[in-house]
């Protein structure tokens, strides 16, 4: 599914007149841990929507869900002067309505979301794709620790 981020109209003053040129942002993703964005520009709004729907189509980001809904713990993600903070929890989908867009798309709906600093729609765009980046799965970290998964069922009947 996309959404349309935001669609900027620029003109450009030449001798025969002005040249108006249209820029969008697009965020995208399948509701199952993959997503992405892209920005397109064209002379038209339309296409440039879909200029940007395409490049969001190969801008793709993967984020491996803990318990298929929620991150395993808090992240930050920074674009100019905008920061994203991404806070683990266990009581749904809060905070900043277009990160919580974005981490809809990307299936994430355990998770408080704020935004600080100077909120330009594509920065924090920017800075919460970026946070997502950062995110490692439970296996990930316990490889990075030298460390075995262990579950609590597999736990009680080795009687650890």
């Amino acid at each position: 599914t996309n959404m349309v981020v935001d669609v900027r109209r620029g003109v450009h003053l030449w001798r025969g007149g002005r040249l108006e040129t249209y820029r969008a942002m697009v965020v995208g993703g399948n509701l199952n841990g993959c997503g992405g964005f892209g920005v397109g520009s064209h002379k038209e709004a339309l296409k440039a929507v879909a200029i940007a729907s395409r490049k969001a189509r190969r801008n793709i980001f993967f984020v491996d869900r803990y318990n298929g809904n929620g991150l395993t713990r808090d992240l930050v993600g920074r674009q100019n002067s905008c920061r994203v903070v991404l806070r683990a929890v266990d009581n749904g989908l809060r905070g900043n309505p277009l990160i919580k867009e974005i981490l809809l798309r990307m299936g994430i709906t355990n998770c408080s979301c704020k935004a600080y600093g100077k909120r330009h729609l594509w920065s924090v765009v920017r800075a919460t794709f970026k946070a997502l980046c950062t995110h490692e799965s439970v296996e990930e970290m316990a490889m990075k620790r030298g460390r075995r998964i262990m579950t609590i069922d597999r736990a009680l009947r080795m009687k650890v």
